[in-house]
């Protein structure tokens, strides 16, 4: 308890300036995002500008509350997810309440606090409460300074019909709080394990990301991972110094312009909403590559930047249009001209002698109307008008369009999604390898990178506030590189780099052309929350894999528990 207290003490010693709402980002992988694309597609949720994740707690709280108000228009499933969401937010949306469980004579309260704490919480844990607020091992609130401690422990397994197999297991531990309300922070620090019979599966494991990872001879594959937020929100702009998970553009099968596909990298961003409108501004630093080595061995590692800025906004409360700059540069410091916010990139990098890589992108959500959307975008990686409608290598360009059918048919709480993405050759590329569309050797926009195909299907149906199935296809083509010939498949590896005894760059493009992988995916899922914040999921993989003349079919199956606290 002497910890907890020097904790809240800490806190309370930082000046302090008063604001009106948490800034504090919740992470992209929170269900409160499917919940809300939900709401918006039936217009519950109007003008959300949802083309930019995470978003802030303050920004949930103000929608949440909308939505209380037209909860007569919701469906059961929904109110009571409604219900469940609003006690999760409380802080944001109702601050003079108290946590119910906290004493009227202090403003703290811990599961570790003593051992009737524990004993109640453990009971409470298998009483199925609904609704009820999230569960935390420590929490402060005190006007608008607040200290939440959260635990993640998970662990899944899965096993392949060709006798392969692995499993992980991770714990994470988070903070966050705020300061005079409109100042807020979080950090959170992950540990993973992995286990298996076979260590290429294993580090396809997607809780790596395909990042650092280090096993010794006979021992586990380990990792870990940390990150957090410093988040200020005024009257007039936001500003974010962060390291998580970004996404900007639409579609649920992979994002073109920026994912959550690498692991998170650090950057400085600021922002401003408005009622019809949004525009942001960010900065990041992302991990290049060994590019020399000192006398010592020591690896030198490139400066590498991201510099990103997007205009997002609402026409007649049913089309959103989202315009966008990302440009990578690197192998110098930090550049101002790309650090001032409204900078136009285009102009910018021509007076840096065009070194860098410029991409831009268009995106597009119109709500058809109510349980209706479609959406698109379009990313334009290097173009000339002059080429544009032929089969030159330099139409370098991105295209997803999808729609997305909540209550089909008049089946409430159920929806379907279908989007096709294709992204032509050399896209993400660049001529020189630092500016590559890449951190730590890893796309920065859509996962399946340059010359490759996917479609997508998700049939999904909630038929309690506990419990989601579905069923998803994705058919995913791509053309790798040819040993002697470079044409456009590999993301790392730009248009005037020659493989083999290739002689010449190739001056035209066909798109899925080389050694031609296609991928056929079916999957059965279901997710379930067995009580308060402790969920079990389940799938099964049939899998129709073609490496240009070999078939193979695989079967997979997966399960997962995770506990939330």
């Amino acid at each position: 308890m002497n910890v907890i207290k020097i904790l809240f003490f800490i806190g309370s010693i930082i000046p302090s300036v008063i604001f009106s709402q948490n800034p504090t980002s919740i992470p992209v992988s929170h269900p409160i995002y499917v919940y809300l694309e939900r709401m918006e597609a039936l217009g519950h949720a109007e003008n959300l500008l949802d083309g930019v994740r995470p978003y802030s707690r303050g920004k949930v709280a103000e929608v949440l509350i909308e939505l209380d108000k037209k909860r007569d228009l919701l469906t059961p499933i929904d109110r009571e997810k409604l219900d469940e969401f609003l006690l999760d937010f409380r802080y944001e949306t109702r601050p003079e309440e108290k946590y119910y469980l906290t004493p009227e004579n202090q403003n703290w309260y811990s599961i570790l606090g003593s051992v009737s704490n524990a004993k109640s919480d453990i009971a409470r844990f298998f009483k199925r409460n609904q609704p009820e607020e999230e569960n935390h091992v420590v929490l402060w609130e005190k006007g608008g300074n607040s200290f939440y401690m959260n635990y993640e422990q998970g662990l899944d397994y899965e096993k392949r019909s060709d006798d392969v197999n692995r499993s992980a297991s991770w714990q994470t531990y988070q903070f966050r709080g705020t300061i005079n309300s409109n100042f807020g922070y979080q950090f959170n620090v992950s540990l993973q394990g992995l286990r298996g019979n076979n260590d290429e599966y294993i580090k396809a494991h997607p809780i790596l990301k395909g990042s650092w990872s280090q096993q010794r001879e006979n021992d586990p594959r380990y990792a870990d991972r940390t990150g957090g937020e410093l988040a200020w929100h005024t009257d007039y702009i936001d500003f974010h110094f962060a390291q998580q998970e970004v996404e900007w553009g639409h579609g649920e099968s992979g994002k073109l312009i920026l994912s959550n596909n690498p692991e998170p990298y650090p950057y400085l961003s600021l922002e401003k909403e408005w009622g019809w409108g949004k525009f942001i501004s960010l900065h990041g630093k992302l991990q290049s590559f060994p590019q020399d080595t000192l006398a010592d061995d020591y690896l030198v590692y490139p400066d590498k930047w991201l510099a990103a800025h997007r205009l997002e906004f609402t026409i007649w409360k049913k089309v959103t249009f989202g315009m966008n700059e990302n440009f990578i540069y690197g192998n110098r410091y930090a550049d101002w001209a790309y650090v001032i916010p409204f900078n136009f990139y285009r102009a910018v990098q021509h007076k840096l002698r065009d070194r860098d890589n410029a991409t831009i992108s268009l995106d597009l959500e119109y709500l058809v109307y109510s349980g209706i959307k479609i959406y698109g975008t379009v990313f334009l990686d290097e173009f000339k008008q002059s080429k544009l409608g032929t089969d030159w290598y330099g139409n370098k360009q991105a295209f997803q369009g999808g729609f997305y059918w909540v209550d089909l048919l008049g089946l409430y709480n159920s929806s379907l999604r279908f989007e096709y993405t294709s992204i032509m050759p050399w896209v993400y590329t660049h001529k020189y390898e630092i500016n590559s569309y890449t951190t730590d050797y890893n796309s920065l926009g859509h996962w399946s990178g340059p010359n490759s195909e996917v479609y997508y299907a998700h049939l999904a149906k909630a038929w309690t506030k506990r419990l989601n199935t579905g069923v998803k296809f994705r058919q995913w083509k791509k053309g790798y590189n040819y040993d002697n010939e470079n044409i456009g498949g590999d993301i790392l590896i730009g248009h005037g780099a020659l493989l083999g005894d290739q002689t010449e760059a190739l001056e035209t493009r066909k798109f899925l052309e080389g050694k031609l992988t296609t991928e056929k995916r079916y999957q059965l899922y279901f997710e379930y929350e067995l009580w308060n914040d402790f969920y079990i999921s389940g799938r099964y993989n049939r899998i129709d894999l073609k490496v240009e003349d070999n078939q193979d079919y695989l079967n997979e199956i997966f399960f997962s528990v995770k506990l939330q606290y």
